[in-house]
């Protein structure tokens, strides 16, 4: 008798103890993101969770929520997984499902992002976009960061106006991307050609551009089609690349392969380590960053705003910074810290 009231009893306290754990489990949600204030809780959606974009960017607004005391869910995509639109979709719908107060969301696909946007804000949930923006404004409250037309403009301007400086008035120019349908991509590359021609002038007409390069993430792809073009073309004279680590890694491999280093000039988007590596053997010119820090601060700022109640505009842009190859050493040192 005495026996079983003792398993009686064991058994009691593992089954409270199971309980217990399953409510535990039952709040940890809270605690998959940062911050710990009055209950309002935004959505993070990235389209990666590394990288020397977005992991700074995500870290930035993981601080800014600690300091506005609100909860931040960040959400992630992995590059080069084909079904990631449509996670990303699901991350969005978990979001709404969730009775999230904000969400922030990189469209990757313009037009999909377009309807989930407007079922969160007929749900009431604040929207903002970043990165790149939905196809309907009024689905949204506001876009912050770059303006990839006026950064690939940018790029373009600095770059013409390098070749200039060298003496380079005449020759090809390439651009290697990812994607030849992001918005983004197909954004900068406008950006690209129309800020190279203003600022190269009446010599632009002297300049034609090969067929872009779409390398799909893949490194062996980008420097294959590269290394193509440069044994095609001997007057190529410079190549933009238009981000992601495998577009700048395959370029890079390219001019090596072909001793190109110092002759075929390289102008890129947005820093990297291996951008900083390859300065001392004439791998990169120089680049246009955009500052992801800023821009994670301000998407948790001013989604905070909007769930307060705050009116807040329709575009935030944040601009970006050129940094020439002999600086870009330094300026990774800043960014690293």
């Amino acid at each position: 008798m005495k026996l079983r009231m003792r398993w009686n009893l064991w058994l009691t306290a593992c089954l409270l103890a199971a309980v217990g754990a399953c409510l535990s489990g039952c709040s940890i949600r809270g605690n998959t993101g940062t911050g710990n204030g009055d209950g309002r809780t935004l959505y993070l959606i990235t389209l990666n969770e590394k990288g020397p974009y977005w992991k700074p960017l995500i870290d930035s607004a993981k601080q800014r929520a600690q300091e506005r005391g609100v909860r931040l869910v960040v959400k992630s995509g992995q590059p080069g997984d084909s079904s990631r639109p449509q996670k990303l979709i699901e991350m969005v719908q978990e979001a709404i499902d969730q009775k999230a107060d904000g969400i922030a969301m990189a469209a990757l696909e313009p037009e999909m992002f377009d309807v989930k946007a407007a079922e969160a804000m007929e749900a009431g949930i604040k929207v903002v976009t970043y990165d790149t923006d939905i196809r309907t404004s009024s689905n949204r409250l506001s876009y912050i960061g770059t303006n990839n037309y006026e950064a690939g403009k940018r790029l373009g301007q600095q770059g013409a106006l390098d070749l200039k400086d060298r003496g380079i008035t005449q020759g090809k120019l390439t651009t290697v991307t990812y994607s030849g349908s992001a918005q983004n991509m197909v954004e900068r590359y406008r950006g690209l050609q129309d800020g190279f021609d203003e600022a190269m002038g009446e010599d632009a007409g002297h300049f034609t551009w090969c067929q872009w390069i779409i390398n799909d993430l893949s490194v062996s792809r980008a420097r294959e089609q590269l290394e193509t073009q440069i044994m095609s073309y001997p007057d190529l004279r410079a190549v933009f690349t238009l981000g992601t680590e495998s577009v700048i890694t395959g370029t890079m491999e390219a001019i090596r392969s072909q001793k190109r280093e110092g002759i075929l000039y390289h102008y890129g988007f947005d820093y990297s380590p291996t951008l900083a590596a390859g300065v001392d053997e004439g791998l990169i010119t120089g680049i246009v960053d955009q500052n992801s820090k800023a821009i994670g601060s301000l998407l948790v700022d001013k989604l905070s705003d909007a769930v307060n109640g705050q009116e807040i505009n329709k575009e935030y842009p944040v601009d970006v910074t050129w940094i020439k190859a002999e600086d870009l050493k330094e300026y990774g040192k800043n960014q690293e810290r």
